[in-house]
């Protein structure tokens, strides 16, 4: 089969079989498992397009364990009374488990959903951005920005900070001052470039400055950068750019990660 997959965490063998029967039905391929550590271990084994997780009362934290490793929509299965109860978030949509039909009919819902262009929130919230500037003021104004659409932001204020930062890994994207004490923008982004290739990574660089005259631009893309924008443009435009740049990044990870070969059983 090689249709959209669900991923269903769910106590009762009877019914998670039942609802496994009836995705499969639809031509979802659909994995059933009773607790977060077998999931765990399907995940790493391949990529899901849906997580279907019964509403008990570890919900909330095996759902966003899952979805640190796979951001994928999210069903809990239980009833609208739970929903308070679980503190799950927001964009998790609930499903009566008794009505196994209804489940099915939200979970194509769902599926379909993939096919629309994803919104800038929907991207935004996958993110793990890097900012770099020496301003600290101008910094905690991205940081706001930029978590209000659900980011995840880690700040810099120098060339050290910003690679200790890479180090660690798992970011998709580092937002750099063009002028910077010690070094240049440029010179900096020409290192990320650097970093990035020798590792094999896929962060994208985006050169946010006041400098934005056709020069900079031009030394800046020819350094490395994937983008340059100016200071004096709106947010939006920054965000809406950070989107364009994001969506392309994940459409080729989330393509590699199909095609990876499945990880040989212990």
């Amino acid at each position: 089969m090689s249709g959209p997959r669900a991923l269903i965490v769910i106590a009762s063998q009877t019914q998670g079989l039942l609802l496994k029967l009836m995705l499969e039905e639809q031509g979802i391929e659909a994995s059933c498992v009773e607790t977060v550590e077998p999931a765990l271990a399907e995940l790493a084994r391949r990529p899901f397009d849906l997580l279907v997780v019964e509403a008990d009362g570890e919900a909330a934290r095996t759902l966003a364990e899952l979805r640190r490793r796979c951001p994928a929509p999210a069903m809990l299965l239980g009833s609208a009374e739970r929903a308070a109860e679980t503190g799950a978030a927001a964009d998790v949509q609930w499903a009566d488990p008794a009505d196994s039909q209804g489940v099915v009919q939200q979970a194509m819902a769902l599926l379909d959903r993939r096919n629309a262009p994803p919104t800038v929130s929907d991207i935004l919230r996958r993110a793990r951005i890097l900012v770099v500037d020496d301003s600290a003021t101008y910094r905690e104004f991205l940081r706001a920005e930029l978590e209000e659409d659900g980011c995840h932001v880690v700040a810099a204020r120098n060339a050290d900070e910003a690679v200790a930062a890479l180090e660690d890994g798992g970011l998709d994207c580092v937002i750099l001052d063009l002028v910077m004490p010690g070094t240049s923008g440029t010179q900096l982004c020409e290192r990320f470039d650097r970093f990035r290739r020798r590792r094999g990574l896929f962060f994208q660089i985006v050169i946010l400055t006041s400098q934005e005259g056709d020069d900079r631009l031009t030394a800046s893309l020819t350094a490395g950068a994937d983008d340059f924008v100016g200071k004096s443009q709106p947010m939006d435009i920054l965000k809406i750019r950070l989107m364009a740049l994001l969506r392309r990044k994940y459409m080729v990870e989330d393509h590699l990660a199909r095609l990876s070969p499945p990880m040989p059983s212990a």
